[in-house]
């Protein structure tokens, strides 16, 4: 027994070595972990974009813009959830949903769900309107402002 290391040993054979930690403490080397299981033991947001990156280009950026910002840690669940709803839906669907989503910058994961759910998808976004011709009665903005220019001072 070591001050410093704690040796690991099966069937009288080393295996692991890790350093010791005080009392209460504990250290796991996230290498030990199954690679399957890897991005959700070790809570890291790069293994959840690294996995989002293989659903397709438009989920990767938004799991990019997702955890992008002071605080990556706090959107792990959504992320997961990001990944769950590429083995809900297909990959193609999710990746069509996350550019539409990414379209008018909407990085919220339970919308996207919407979007999937109502299989919005698909649908094109509309043109917006061409502007209105001056009517006859169409008077500036200026017409409308609360101070009063005419205002008589006596």
């Amino acid at each position: 027994m070591d001050s410093k290391l704690v040796r690991i040993y099966h069937r009288g054979q080393l295996i692991k070595t890790h350093p010791r930690q005080p009392r209460g403490g504990r250290f796991t080397d996230p290498a030990d972990y199954p690679a399957e299981l890897s991005a959700y033991t070790t809570r890291a947001p790069d293994g959840i974009k690294a996995k989002a990156a293989e659903l397709g280009p438009a989920v990767a950026e938004f799991a990019e813009r997702l955890f992008d910002g002071p605080l990556p840690w706090a959107k792990v669940r959504q992320g997961h959830k990001l990944l769950r709803l590429g083995e809900r839906y297909t990959a193609q669907r999710l990746d069509a949903a996350c550019h539409r989503a990414l379209e008018v910058d909407l990085i919220d994961v339970r919308r996207l769900e919407r979007i999937l759910v109502q299989a919005l998808e698909e649908e094109t976004t509309p043109e917006p309107p061409t502007p209105l011709t001056q009517g006859r009665f169409a008077r500036p903005g200026s017409v409308f402002s609360h101070t009063n220019h005419y205002r008589r001072t006596a």
